[in-house]
């Protein structure tokens, strides 16, 4: 037993885990290295996901005999001319909907608190509901004044302002170099080659193999993903431009930003919507939840198999567990983060057991 591969593999298992230990214990190390992780960590996410988009036009750019520095350029202007695009385009209707929703916004909180009262005075909520115990007034007022509490405070808060706007101007700093970065050493495969060449020779075509899979599973999901959230966007706006909804815009691009989260994406999406639509009649309340309820129809029949297909060959049950544990331990970030990782974890796992049984019953 004591010679045996598992033994030693647990035993390599412990003494990293009592190593990571005991570096936690010593602050003066293991706080920078924290600090550190935490500044960089967004810079790197964004990095990593606009790489598994923008790399294939480099690689068919690069493919013409265009020098690959020239691609990732030629990529940047194009990125740049885009954005230049959609903020002539787009940015005067969502300037004009932004002004329009702050300047009514008293107006609609007025309108929130009398659809409040309409429905604690209907019948069938009483049956329900002690009304005793619950005041509407009294919980808009307090959801108000938290509101505005927080806005102040953020509002005086100089150390707070400049951290935040610190973060967001070093992230658009760092994000295009390390971006640059990771387009031109995909030709090269510095990264993957530097760490097959300190593994051992009987595990570099496992190591090898390995990170092709992950290559390729995490290109499909961010690249699949980032389609389905543009052709979910497009198709909401169009659809409440139909209905006529207020803030067409504003709430398609809400829409289209959270459903990058797994399944609960589409619900928190649609609460503003619905709730916009509520205030202006029952009518649009209603058609607001058919072209949500058609949206969402039209990505998990149509638009996710088409463009995510089965590529990762998870189950749907699997994905539920895995974002309800993900957003228990890490929040909103473990939730957006919980399928990569968990693809990843998974990759892994399946090539040591691969590994190991072939190791363990070779004549299998």
């Amino acid at each position: 037993m004591w010679d045996s591969k598992l033994f030693k593999a647990g035993i390599a298992i412990l003494l990293l885990f009592s190593i990571i230990y005991i570096g936690s214990q010593i602050t003066f190390i293991f706080i920078p290295l924290v600090v550190t992780f935490e500044a960089l960590f967004f810079s790197f996410l964004i990095s990593g996901a606009l790489f598994y988009v923008t790399y294939p036009f480099v690689d068919r750019l690069h493919s013409y005999k265009i020098p690959r520095p020239v691609s990732i350029a030629a990529i940047y202007i194009i990125i740049v001319g885009l954005f230049i695009l959609l903020g002539l385009t787009l940015g005067p209707i969502l300037q004009a909907e932004f002004t329009k929703l702050v300047d009514s916004l008293p107006e609609k909180i007025s309108e929130a608190r009398g659809l409040l009262r309409v429905i604690e005075e209907s019948a069938i909520f009483s049956q329900f509901v002690d009304l005793d115990a619950l005041n509407f007034d009294n919980i808009t007022d307090q959801i108000a004044n938290t509101l505005s509490s927080a806005l102040s405070q953020v509002a005086t808060s100089i150390a707070f302002i400049i951290d935040f706007t610190s973060g967001i101007f070093m992230t658009i700093i760092i994000v295009p170099f390390l971006l640059y970065y990771m387009l031109k050493e995909k030709g090269k495969g510095q990264i993957a080659g530097a760490l097959i060449k300190v593994t051992p020779n009987k595990y570099k075509g496992d190591i090898n193999s390995a990170l092709s899979e992950m290559n390729r599973q995490l290109s499909s999901y961010v690249q699949g993903l980032a389609i389905v959230c543009l052709c979910v966007g497009i198709l909401a706006y169009i659809g409440f431009l139909i209905i006529g909804l207020e803030y067409a815009l504003i709430l398609s691009i809400f829409i289209m930003i959270t459903n990058v989260v797994p399944f609960l994406g589409p619900f928190i999406g649609a609460i503003p919507a619905v709730i916009i639509g509520a205030l202006d009649s029952p009518l649009m309340m209603l058609l607001v939840v058919i072209v949500i309820v058609i949206v969402q129809q039209m990505e998990s029949l149509l638009i996710s198999p088409q463009v995510m297909g089965r590529k990762l060959a998870l189950s749907p049950l699997t994905i539920i567990l895995v974002v309800l544990v993900a957003g228990r331990l890490g929040g909103l970030l473990g939730i957006i983060l919980a399928i990569p990782i968990f693809t990843v974890l998974k990759i892994i796992a399946s090539h040591i057991y691969e590994h190991l049984k072939i190791n363990i019953n070779p004549a299998e």
